[in-house]
This record gives structure tokens, sequence and C-alpha cells, in this order.
């Protein structure tokens, strides 16, 4: 696999796994009429959504992907229609993915995090001790689509750069919300319009969270609730063991952190930065180490092939100070492949990508 290969399948992995986090974590849902709310401005909406925490629930959340993606590895984050999701109030949660032919499951309590993929039949589990529990909490969150952190997250990452406003309400998964939108400022180098976000009145946690991008009336993506009960949850929900015959890989936090710092020190490995701020943020790196990211079998050097086939025949080439590379669109923005195996990916222009890689960009 050559080094555009492999920056192909990180500049997929980069996009998909940025969208499926931000719209994981805020999870369409059926219109019903809409709720007479009392009225409340924007800034104490975003405050009160800022403050909130997720109480104990179970819902069932499904995906609309009109991205574009091409069917590459890396872009698998996004390849499902429905979500379970479940949550104690404090820090256990459970999220299973279901996909065509397999599900994966995501498990998290106060002691262990663990990942499940039902086709591979592999499980991999984080273990931690009281002294490395906050920083490996935190890593194992980071996968967890929490409706209330993540989201909480991107509106205060874009609150800065946008004009924020309340747009009405809706009643998603039967219970009423208010509609908070972000539009970037006029500055702002973006190819999306806006982003919305349901947040439910009552809990303020966020309910469902669409992306519209310039010149569509729909949304590229939306992800929300279709069902939600709110109470407590079983405890076993959150505890999990390995079905037999599963291959079981556990990692200790610390051994975790010290590989991570082993590779950054050696140099090796996906090395990622961001250029820009809010709306204008390009995510710049370099490709993976070969076979580290969408290694699904068969030939190294034909999967190579193929990708970079692929790569030519959805983009098209480009130059910077940077060198050369090729262009690849999708709905709500695009990536750089360079030569040499470098990637610059984000919601803009293609020329914000090749000022990223040129590193003149002026924030």
């Amino acid at each position: 696999m050559g080094p555009r290969t492999r920056a192909l399948v990180a500049a997929g992995s980069g996009i998909t796994v940025g969208i499926a986090g931000l719209a994981l974590s805020s999870l369409p849902a059926g219109a019903d009429d809409d709720p007479v709310l009392p009225a409340i401005g924007a800034e104490e909406l975003v405050a009160s959504t800022l403050a909130a925490r997720a109480p104990a629930f179970a819902g069932v959340a499904e995906l609309q992907n009109e991205l574009g993606l091409p069917a590459v590895p890396g872009t698998e984050a996004l390849d499902f229609e429905k979500v379970r999701v479940f949550h104690d109030g404090e820090e256990s949660a459970r999220v299973q993915v279901e996909r065509q032919a397999s599900e994966l499951t995501f498990v998290k309590n106060a002691d262990e995090a663990w990942a499940y993929d039902s086709q591979e039949r592999t499980a991999k589990a984080l273990t931690w001790d009281e002294d490395d529990a906050e920083a490996a909490r935190g890593h194992a969150e980071a996968g967890m689509a929490d409706p209330s952190q993540s989201a909480a997250e991107i509106i205060e990452q874009l609150r800065p750069t946008s004009d924020i406003a309340v747009d009405g309400t809706a009643s998603v998964a039967g219970r009423a919300a208010y509609e908070l939108v972000l539009t970037p400022k006029p500055s702002e180098k973006t190819l999306l319009r806006e982003i919305t976000v349901a947040i439910d009145e009552e809990t303020r946690v966020p309910l469902r969270f669409d992306v519209f991008a310039n010149g569509t009336s729909d949304p590229v993506l939306s992800l929300g609730f279709v069902e939600l009960e709110i109470g407590a949850q079983d405890a076993d929900l959150f505890e999990f063991t390995p079905p037999d015959g599963a291959k079981v890989e556990t990692t200790e936090a610390d051994d975790a952190v010290r590989t991570l710092e082993d590779t950054e020190d050696a140099g090796v490995g996906q090395r990622m930065t961001t250029v820009g701020t809010g709306w204008d943020t390009v995510v710049v790196g370099e490709a993976p180490v070969e076979g580290s990211v969408g290694d699904s079998g068969g030939d190294a050097g034909e999967r190579g092939e193929d990708l970079d086939g692929l790569l030519q025949q959805i983009g098209t080439p480009v130059t910077g100070e940077f060198g050369s590379g090729t262009y690849v669109r999708i709905a709500v923005g695009g990536a750089v492949v360079t030569e040499d195996g470098r990637i610059a990916a984000g919601a803009v222009p293609r020329q914000v990508l090749v000022d990223a890689l040129d590193g003149t960009v002026r924030q």
C-alpha cells in the first residue's frame, strides 16, 4: 500500500470519525406537531446545555447519511442505520451499533471499557487503576457517543465563530425540544450552511443533530432518537463478558499511554494536528503506518492498487507549495491527499485545504 493509498484511508477515517463523533453524540426522529414551550434566549439555552448532565436513559437512534463518502476502508464509521444507547446517569454507558451483517458493542463502566465486533468475534478491553482513572475514563468516553458531553463540546467549539439562535421547537421521540441553530459568521470559510441541534426542554440533553451544506435543503447528515425512555437502567447492561470463542485483547491504561508516547517519540504512526478554528478547522496529518488503518485482509499490494485507482477516479489533481496530490470532494467538504502521504481534510473549500498544507493559513 503506497503513501497516497494510506493517506486516502487516513483522510476517510479522519472525516468520518470526526463527523460520527459529532453526530452520534447528539443523537432525526419523526416530526410531530411542534410543542408550545416557554420562550428562551439562545445564550441561556446554550449555557444550560453546556451545564447539563445526561440522565439515566435507554434510546434508539437512526441515521440518515447523504455525505457522499466513497466506499473505501476508513469510512465504516457511518456504515449503519440504527444505534441503541443506554446510560446510567453517572459514568457507565452502553452503545450497540447495528449493521447489516454485524453489531458493534461498546461498554464502559467505572473500571473498564470494552469494544466487541460480532462479525470479527474480537473483544478489546481497556482497564485502569485509580491512578490512571481520570485519563483512562476520558479516553474511553471519546468513543461512547455520550449525548450530553460530546454535543456540548461541539456547541462550545463553534460558539465563538457562529451566529446562534433559537428557531422554534420540535417533538423528538415524543419529547418537547428547542431547536438551536448555529450558523457560521460571514467571515468563516466553510461549505456548511448551518447545524441544528434539538435540545430536550426538560433535561437539556441533545436529542437530534442535523448538518446542512450550502445549496441543499435537506440535511446531509441527520442522527437522532426515534425512541427514548428516561429512567434507571439494569446495572447488568454496563458489564460485559466476551462470548465463548471470542479473541480477547486486554490493555492497561498505563501501558497504552507508554505505547503512545513511545510511538510519538519515534516519529511513527498517524500524527494529526488542526489548522484554523471553528468552522474553518482543517485536520492536517500524515498517513498511518502501513496496515494500521483499513487493513481488511487480502494482498496489501492489490489493496493499494485498488485504492490508488479509486482515488484517481473520484478525485482531481491539485498542486501547491506542498507539492502535488489529489482533491476528493464530498457533500460537506473534502480532502487533499498528497503524493507523499499527507492529508488535509475539512468542511471547507479546496483552497483552504491547500493553504493548510502550505502552512499559509492566516488565523
